[in-house]
């Protein structure tokens, strides 16, 4: 029996594990290749640049860190890390939405030609909302910030300044997702660079005014100039975004891009307060100390999260697999982690007396245990990330638990600073390995539902193709 060339297909799997069907096979897999290439390259590119704006911010946050640790005593610094961890935890959720922000740019402009008009009126629309959330949440902290002043034993100054920057704190972030989405790299290193840069600015200017209390009114009035900083970058924007629109038909999406932003910085976060409220003022001094040097690593990692996101987003909006870029970008994590044991483990003292002073070379021991879980919360954050662009509700499952896991286990075994270290390297471990699993199984699912239907997807096991089909990108 014969069979005419208009009734077959070839296909070709791509690098990523995608089958596609073509008649010219060759050709087409000719084609695959070069463009494959050309998005690596692309990809090593922006790396590049946005690794250039994320170290040169991470440095400045070093400093910030060097200048208010030499000036103040372990005590005085622990409280102020303490109430500033406290609300970067409260404020991180906003990053949820922005993410869906960065979600729908980056879909729009990979499957419309390059139009960015529905995104734009959802970019408008978040940035009113969580605007008006945040300075919600700002006046119930200046009016009721006796509780958590009174459960970090803080003076209520510092609650209540440092709520005053919690609205721009909240609606900053989906401008910043704005660029992200569209891979405008340099815009996005520079107001990276700027975030940090003001914050140093800041602080010094007003600590050396009002001391402690000073740091963290620095911090709030650097987060509303770049709030209207960021406001004029994306203002153009903002001008086109005028159709309708609303959160509900992602609410997929954002359900699962809110609970993974929580659950990281829970992770992040949370043994900085649990430590201010477990441990005398000097111990938690010294282990802010510890985190915030520590967390270098993580914002290393940033650039390589935050164009790997965008990068996702788009070949699941053309349906292409994603193991390559994913994999490469945890290999990274995973390297950083060993090496950042490593270094800090050599060089504890050094490093805590160079960047904090003498009097917080106590966490010497157990600064290097530390470091090693930051470069996998990257990691973590890479595999949520790639994940959220499915909309699959089954990742619930590993953020819930993830979330409470490591405030649980520090609540259980906090005898030591050098305990509380190996509760959060043995949390954030367990996160990993249940997300990668979780990634493979996903992966797995959708190259062969692509292999069954000719690139298409007939069922869609975790919700995330019908999400595509009714976003409003």
């Amino acid at each position: 029996m014969s069979v005419s060339s208009s009734e077959t297909s070839a296909h070709v799997v791509d690098e990523d594990g995608g089958v596609s069907g073509s008649a010219g096979g060759a050709d087409d897999h000719v084609m695959r290749s070069a463009g494959a290439k050309r998005e690596r390259r692309q990809f090593i590119t922006h790396n590049a640049v946005a690794a250039a704006g994320t170290w040169l911010a991470g440095i400045l946050g070093l400093l910030l860190q060097a200048l208010v640790s030499h000036h103040f005593s372990p005590r005085l610094y622990g409280e102020v890390f303490a109430v500033f961890s406290f609300f970067t935890v409260l404020t991180q959720p906003a990053a949820g939405f922005s993410r869906m922000v960065a979600w729908t740019t980056s879909r729009e402009l990979a499957t419309k030609h390059g139009t960015d008009v529905e995104s734009s009126a959802l970019l408008r629309m978040t940035i009113r909302r969580l605007t008006l959330i945040g300075t919600a949440l700002g006046l119930v902290f200046v009016v009721g910030g006796g509780l958590l002043a009174n459960y970090l034993d803080v003076p209520l100054s510092y609650v209540i300044v440092g709520a005053v920057g919690v609205p721009f704190m909240f609606a900053t972030s989906p401008m910043l997702a704005s660029l992200q989405g569209e891979q405008r790299w340099i815009p996005w290193s520079a107001l990276s660079i700027g975030i940090a840069l003001s914050r140093v600015v800041f602080v010094i200017i007003f600590a050396w005014w009002l001391g402690p209390q000073g740091v963290m009114l620095g911090i709030s009035v650097a987060a509303a100039v770049l709030y209207f900083i960021a406001l004029a970058m994306v203002w153009s924007r903002m001008r086109r975004g005028h159709g309708p629109t609303g959160w509900r038909p992602l609410w997929r999406f954002l359900l699962v891009s809110v609970t993974s932003t929580i659950t990281v910085s829970v992770l992040l976060g949370s043994d900085v307060v649990l430590v201010q409220h477990y441990f005398p003022g000097k111990l938690a001094g010294q282990f802010s100390a510890v985190t915030v040097t520590a967390r270098a690593l993580f914002f290393a990692m940033g650039s390589v999260t935050s164009v790997l996101f965008p990068k996702v987003a788009a070949r699941h909006a053309r349906q292409r697999g994603t193991r390559s870029v994913v994999f490469t970008s945890v290999g990274i994590a995973l390297i950083g982690g060993l090496l950042g044991l490593l270094v800090f483990s050599l060089l504890s003292k050094s490093i805590l007396h160079d960047f904090s002073g003498k009097s917080y070379e106590g966490g010497a021991g157990y600064i290097g245990w530390y470091a090693l879980g930051m470069p996998l919360l990257a990691a973590v954050v890479m595999l949520s990330n790639t994940q959220q662009s499915l909309a699959d509700l089954k990742l619930l499952w590993v953020l819930i638990p993830g979330a409470l896991i490591k405030p649980l286990l520090i609540y259980m075994f906090h005898g030591s600073l050098f305990v509380v270290s190996l509760m959060s390297d043995l949390s954030i471990a367990a996160v990993l390995v249940a997300l990668a699993v979780q990634y493979l199984m996903t992966e797995r699912r959708q190259r062969l539902l692509s292999a069954t239907s000719d690139g298409t997807p007939d069922d869609d096991p975790g919700g995330g193709q019908a999400l595509i089909a009714n976003a409003p990108a």
